[in-house]
């Protein structure tokens, strides 16, 4: 099979689970914000935000290096190596997340004073530690089955346990009728469901690489994980504080309502990396083959691919998000209808990150992951000044204008970068082409649902089915067979 048909067959499997993950996190947070209120859900909109960024630092850039080399032991079959580096990098993982326990209860007094909570500060900083802890474990745990190609498993583990069992929690403490659980016990609890999980799948891991494993392969130094990992940690935590800055300033800068409602915001946002969350699992290890037989043609057309294809996606998600979004942003509540400006600046800003493909992955699994660091660095100091300036006056349509010029800058870097060093030249004319056609939709959409004839859900089902046969159309001959091929696999 070509690396464009293994790249489809793939994603189309992860495509499935991935977008049930995405309806599981909506799910989620409709619920907390529904149960806990705007207060409750910018609570934990903020414990998510820190969480997110430290994982960061307790993985260690493992989670993406661990990917690295297990693929190359997976082309090798040295099965030996690879349980050893999977048992050491996730010792280093927990270690890393006692001293980050330890640091926080040392400094508890001082790190309470930065979060914005009417009381439990300190279960606010042990729940950002153990989630912090969980993220990683679950990315590096998800790594290791992406590299072995294990997509379906993998993409339930990253993209799917987490939210149904935080999820899980919500229902259990409703079976308590506990309705005055605080949003810590709702936390902890699914933090325990988690562990479970986790432990779970790393025993059978193990368990499969030991099987795999044989006597005779040529011991590596251990060392080679973390020196890899080194620049991916700096690249990954300063990626992540850049990310993450938006909702840490407004809690600082500003209030905890504003993080709930750039919250809202942010969840329909994130729905357009869903092609990178589909495609990112199967292209990584690919890349990683291609480039150890120094095949840069077939990176060239293996990443060209992907845009195209992510290009078909969210065009016509966010022109129905324009249409649309005041409308389904009110499903977290009428206090959150300021959310819509906030959606649309960020939904823009990740669409182009999208389009531009997985550029930064690809720079850390080709040995460039020094060049990524730099420009994560160059994004962290952007987004903290851009937010610095906005939050203050905007409050969160101020983080989202601040995140989206840095997620626009830091991704032309890395475009930049490919076709410096692998002469990557996309043609962006099936792009333009596509927008055209989705032009007259959006105008034609908006109009109607301006003038109130139709209810808005019923027009929403009409331009997914107008939508859908303009993306069928813009398809090549073999990819309309892909189509007809996977339908009837579903039917």
């Amino acid at each position: 099979m070509s690396r464009r048909g293994e790249l489809a067959r793939g994603s189309a499997v992860v495509s499935v689970i991935t977008f049930l993950g995405h309806l599981l996190s909506t799910g989620l947070k409709l619920l907390i914000s529904r149960s806990y209120g705007l207060i409750g859900f910018g609570q934990y909109a903020l414990i998510m935000a820190f969480s997110r960024f430290f994982s960061t630092v307790v993985q260690l850039g493992y989670h993406q290096s661990i990917v690295y080399f297990i693929s190359k032991f997976r082309v090798t079959e040295d099965w030996t190596n690879a349980r050893r580096f999977f048992v050491s990098g996730l010792r280093h993982i927990f270690a890393t997340s006692i001293l980050l326990l330890l640091a926080i209860l040392v400094f508890q007094d001082i790190l309470i004073q930065y979060i914005h909570s009417d009381s439990g500060g300190v279960y606010t900083l042990m729940a950002i530690s153990a989630v912090s802890a969980i993220i990683a474990v679950n990315n590096f745990l998800s790594g290791t089955l992406r590299s072995l190609k294990r997509f379906r498993e993998q993409t339930l583990l990253f993209t799917s346990s987490f939210p149904l069992l935080m999820i899980l929690a919500i229902l259990i403490l409703k079976l308590l009728q506990a309705d005055s659980s605080s949003i810590h016990q709702f936390i902890f609890l699914g933090i325990s469901l988690n562990l479970i999980l986790l432990v779970v799948v790393f025993f059978l891991t193990r368990s499969l690489l030991s099987k795999k494993a044989s006597g005779g392969s040529k011991v590596l130094s251990l060392r080679e994980l973390p020196n890899y990992s080194m620049p991916i940690w700096a690249s990954s935590a300063l990626q992540s504080a850049a990310r993450s800055s938006d909702r840490i300033m407004l809690g600082f800068l500003s209030s905890i309502s504003e993080v709930a409602i750039y919250g809202a915001g942010f969840t329909f946002s994130i729905l357009f990396a869903f092609p990178l969350k589909a495609m990112g699992p199967v292209f990584q290890p690919q890349i990683v083959e291609l480039y150890t037989q120094k095949d840069f043609e077939g990176i060239n057309k293996l990443y060209n691919t992907m845009v195209r294809w992510s290009a078909l996606f969210v065009i016509p998600a966010f022109s129905a998000l324009l249409c649309f979004g005041d409308q389904l942003i009110l499903i977290f509540g009428a206090g959150f209808s300021h959310a819509y400006e906030v959606m649309i600046v960020l939904s823009f800003a990740q669409m182009v990150s999208t389009i531009a493909g997985l550029a930064g992955t690809l720079l850390n699994m080709t040995e460039k992951q020094g060049a990524h660091a730099k420009i994560n660095a160059y994004g962290f100091i952007i987004a903290i000044a851009l937010n610095l300036l906005l939050i203050p006056k905007y409050g969160a349509l101020g983080a989202a204008l601040g995140t989206g010029m840095t997620l626009l800058i830091t991704n032309a870097f890395r475009v930049s970068k490919l076709m410096k060093y692998y002469q990557i030249r996309t043609d962006y004319t099936a792009i333009l082409w596509l927008l055209l056609k989705f032009l007259p939709l959006s105008v034609l959409t908006y109009w109607v649902v301006q003038m109130d004839v139709l209810h808005w859900t019923l027009l929403m089902g009409i331009y997914s089915m107008i939508a859908s046969m303009l993306i069928y159309v813009s398809l090549l001959h073999n990819e309309k067979n892909r189509v007809k091929t996977f339908l009837r696999g579903i039917i």
